[in-house]
């Protein structure tokens, strides 16, 4: 694979290096100070799959390495990543891999000096967001340095009691039997996450996307079909649809599969 792309948007026809494309965009420069700012980001085939069938994460017909590296320069410049019940599963049941880089591959050690260079941890927050906390303590606490369980419904004692052991923060709505946005976000700040990568999928992209910021999202050249599937926003139609406006594009024209692939990003405009 080469390690170039051309611009298309803002500046067409300029080559970049892939390394460091999304490093470049200053994410946490972004926003006002004491507000959170909020991004996610999904790669689907032209036909719109994120996923298909039982499939954990994007289906291996489009996953590639292009698209993953970009991915990580997302989570790494958060002070947060979020994520789901349902990805610690798939970790512990060995269907899914690291979320965020290790510390001990070569490939990835600009991605942690960069976090150093401006003082933070070497890896983001992870918060898993779970309705009822029916994973596994264990394997959520290994996912980052820090680990946050939010839950819609209150745990147990033991429930409490094992995931407060492996040494994840719980939180849960006082007065709501939900996880709404505006609640999520503030908790968040109020722990000093500011900056906030959404890694889940469809639903909380939903609950997520009156507040998101920015999407960045990779359109891989190939269909796929299925009858099975998801795609990246799951939920009620939206009364007011959440508007954005093309930021950056880039043209991958090693993508998967022998075809091309679109890196683009979008800001929200309303």
């Amino acid at each position: 694979m080469g390690d170039d792309v051309i611009e298309l948007y803002p500046e067409p026809g300029t080559e970049r290096e892939l390394r460091g494309l999304h490093l470049e965009h200053n994410v946490r420069e972004r926003g006002q100070p004491g507000s959170s700012y909020v991004s996610t980001g999904f790669i689907a085939s032209l036909d719109g799959r994120i996923a298909v069938g039982s499939s954990s994460g994007a289906p291996e017909a489009i996953r590639n390495d292009h698209d993953w590296r970009l991915f990580q320069e997302l989570l790494m410049q958060a002070d947060v990543v979020l994520t789901s019940g349902r990805y610690v599963r798939d970790v512990a049941d060995g269907s899914a891999g690291d979320l965020l880089p290790d510390p001990m591959d070569p490939a990835t050690a600009d991605l942690f000096a960069f976090r150093k260079g401006l003082g933070l941890p070497p890896r983001p927050a992870v918060a898993i967001v779970s309705r009822r906390g029916n994973l596994d303590a264990r394997v959520g606490a290994e996912l980052s340095d820090e680990v946050l369980l939010i839950t819609a419904e209150a745990l147990d004692g033991d429930a409490a009691t094992r995931f407060s052991g492996a040494g994840i923060t719980v939180l849960t709505p006082r007065d709501s039997e939900t996880v709404d946005a505006e609640w999520l976000l503030e908790s968040l700040l109020e722990l000093g996450y500011r900056v906030v990568f959404s890694a889940a999928g469809p639903h909380l992209f939903h609950t997520l996307a009156p507040v998101i910021d920015a999407l960045y999202l990779t359109t891989a050249a190939r269909l796929l079909g299925g009858v099975d599937y998801a795609t990246p926003i799951e939920g009620s139609e939206f009364e007011v649809p959440p508007s954005f406006t093309l930021a950056s594009a880039y043209l991958d024209t090693e993508g998967p599969g022998g075809g091309s692939q679109l890196f683009l990003e979008f800001i929200r405009s309303n």
